[in-house]
């Protein structure tokens, strides 16, 4: 079981977690995040469970999570944002995780948009949802899945993924772990847009592919290419055939 009272005992934030809803079991935080917006849910308002049997990924997919193991939680954040910021929520978000397991020695590297890597492998992923009004990101959702404290057994031979415990041999205390996320998020997200060179920065120096050759899934197409940079507007942008492309949509494969 998490506990909620041991998450607030290690926030500094204003917002962020200072509203926490627990569940043992949940379909989906994202799901729940929604619902709980015609209730009344505060900005920073956050979901979290100890076993998510339905949990979404980027484009639909799955997220597989393992009961009393993984993080798993959502955040619900009201925003008047340009809309046009949208592609640097799961940045920032991938970013905020990276600095907070950097305190647990735990060295994940970024790839494009919202996968989450450690030594080599995927340990955990973001999937951002918004609501646009007047041109503004007017509700936004962020939600993270992050494999803690899982062994070998827990995961699918077929699976290339690990764990935090798999890479230390360590045991973490999730509460304190996510507690530190979103300590390192809050600031994040109050300085857009006016830190995104910043946040630039400090990203293309933790992604797992930077001035590597990639294969980027675009639409219904792979394309290969070399990455260069993110765009001013989080884009990837790649070399192909010795010019520079820019996509607002994509991942790397």
């Amino acid at each position: 079981m998490l506990f909620t009272n041991l998450v607030q005992a290690n926030l500094k934030t204003r917002i962020l977690g200072q509203q926490i809803e627990y569940y043992s079991r949940l379909n989906s935080t994202n799901s729940e995040v929604w619902e709980i917006i015609n209730k009344g849910a505060q900005s920073g308002a956050l979901i979290v469970t100890d076993n998510q049997f339905n949990g979404k990924g980027r484009s639909g997919r799955a997220w597989f999570s393992t009961p009393n193991k993984s993080l798993t939680f959502s955040l619900l954040i009201y925003s008047n944002l340009d809309a046009n910021l949208s592609n640097w929520l799961p940045i920032i978000s991938g970013l905020a995780v990276h600095k907070a397991l950097s305190l647990f020695d735990t060295p994940i590297n970024l790839k494009y948009p919202n996968d989450l890597i450690l030594d080599g492998k995927k340990v955990g992923g973001i999937l951002c949802e918004s609501k646009v009004k007047g041109g503004a990101l007017n509700q936004v959702v962020i939600g993270v899945g992050l494999n803690v404290n899982e062994t070998m057994d827990d995961f699918d031979d077929r699976l290339q993924a690990t764990s935090m415990k798999i890479y230390s041999g360590k045991f973490y205390q999730r509460e304190r772990v996510l507690a530190e996320i979103l300590n390192e998020l809050e600031p994040l997200l109050d300085g857009l847009p006016s830190n995104i060179d910043l946040v630039k920065s400090q990203w293309e120096s933790a992604c797992d592919h930077m001035n590597e050759d990639v294969q980027f899934h675009h639409g219904n197409n792979i394309i290969n290419g070399f990455f260069k940079s993110l765009g001013n507007s989080g884009t990837a942008v790649l070399g192909i055939n010795g010019k520079d492309t820019e996509f607002y949509s994509g991942k790397i494969l």
